[in-house]
């Protein structure tokens, strides 16, 4: 397992004793094995670090299968945000009970699945270009991170010989394989997917961020945005959108306040996931906490990196359709706006309260899936 410091280069990080690190398996079931004990078997701490000169104490790493963390209708924001009528009587906006409810009024098409997981917890230190922590106030206390994905290119020639007839030998191939290319890459959650034009999704993602100058009619004036103010309209519900260029979404592909610090140098747009790693976190449950993190006064939650527990499907409804960073535009109505969501609230799995925080696997023999046609999902659902 090997991590990149931006003070050190690639770090190693291994057992003590040189055992191998072990992903978890799926959860087959209670009578098969005990997964809670494999999934804390699976998580590694008090991991070495080479070169043996760097403390790799407080680093953790586990990989295995987990539930699947994030929770969304996903079939309705995906059909161009036909979202679904509830108590407010307008498609898509919650009512202040529903939105202050820990439970889904809406099906979360992701619950019951699993995903391969892979988590990695590192100090503060090894992310920021100084090598240490820095106040909120200080520009370099933000970041700015992306994932990728890799897969190796392979070339394959086949044989200019007659194929053979059925039920014979398939035909010999050969085949070569060469570098590991990027094929896809996230930073702000629902950027790549929606407002992306379908076009430009492949270019897009196996580019890095610095030619995202390239996409800025999409991040500043998202299609998206225009289709809903349509589909709204021609339903009969007033939902003015803000005009472009839609400077209030600059902090999302910026480094700019209310995520960086005063004075941080903004840099060039790009689709990062910005954090101000002097932010402290905000415990869940506690009086400051909030699902809709800084839309919700809660200054350690998304867009200010991405939690977990953050609800990124309605405080990016709220941000980018609602215009809610800048509620001067004409037309702008609170209660509508600010209250755009799927109403899907919570995850159908408790996450954990400790590293890796993901919830367990769904066991095979008795995982609950919600169908479109069922109210809620879940344990958390009355």
């Amino acid at each position: 397992m090997s991590v990149f410091r931006p003070d050190k280069g690639r770090v190693m990080l291994s057992n003590a004793d040189g055992t191998p690190l072990f992903a978890v398996p799926a959860n087959a079931g209670p009578r098969t094995m005990d997964y809670a004990a494999l999934y804390a078997a699976g998580t590694y701490r008090n991991l070495v670090a080479t070169p043996a000169t760097l403390d790799a104490a407080e680093a953790k790493v586990f990989a295995g299968t987990t539930n699947d963390g994030f929770w969304i209708d996903l079939g309705g924001t995906f059909d161009t945000l036909n979202l679904r009528t509830l108590g407010s009587g307008v498609p898509g906006v919650l009512t202040a009970a529903e939105d202050a409810a820990q439970r889904n009024f809406a099906p979360d098409f992701v619950s019951g699945f699993a995903v391969n997981t892979l988590a990695v917890e590192v100090p503060i230190e090894w992310l920021t270009s100084g090598g240490r922590r820095h106040r909120a106030t200080d520009p370099e206390a933000t970041i700015g991170v992306w994932a990728t994905t890799s897969r190796q290119a392979t070339l394959v020639r086949r044989p200019n010989i007659t194929i053979p007839p059925t039920g014979t030998d398939a035909v010999p191939v050969n085949t070569e394989s060469g570098p590991f290319r990027q094929v896809q890459r996230m930073g702000n959650p629902l950027v790549n997917e929606l407002l992306i034009g379908i076009r430009f999704k492949d270019k897009f993602s196996i580019r890095p961020p610095q030619f995202d100058f390239e996409y800025i009619n999409f991040l500043l004036d998202p299609v998206l945005v225009r289709i809903a103010e349509a589909l709204y309209g021609a339903a009969g519900v007033r939902l003015a959108v803000p005009p472009p260029p839609r400077t209030d979404l600059l902090p999302l592909v910026h480094y700019l306040p209310p995520i960086a610090a005063p004075d941080t140098p903004p840099g060039p747009i790009a689709d990062l996931l910005r954090l101000n790693t002097g932010v402290p976190a905000t415990p869940p449950g506690s009086p400051g906490f909030s699902r809709l993190g800084l839309l919700g006064r809660d200054g350690a939650g998304f867009p200010n990196g991405r939690r977990l527990t953050d609800d990124v499907v309605d405080v990016t409804l709220r941000v980018v359709v609602g215009g809610v960073l800048n509620p001067t535009f004409p037309g702008y109505t609170p209660g509508i706006h600010d209250r755009l969501g799927d109403g899907v609230n919570v995850d159908d799995v408790p996450y954990q309260p400790s590293f890796p925080y993901i919830g367990f696997c769904p066991p095979g023999a008795n995982r609950v899936h919600c169908d479109p046609g069922e109210r809620g999902c879940g344990p958390l659902v009355n």
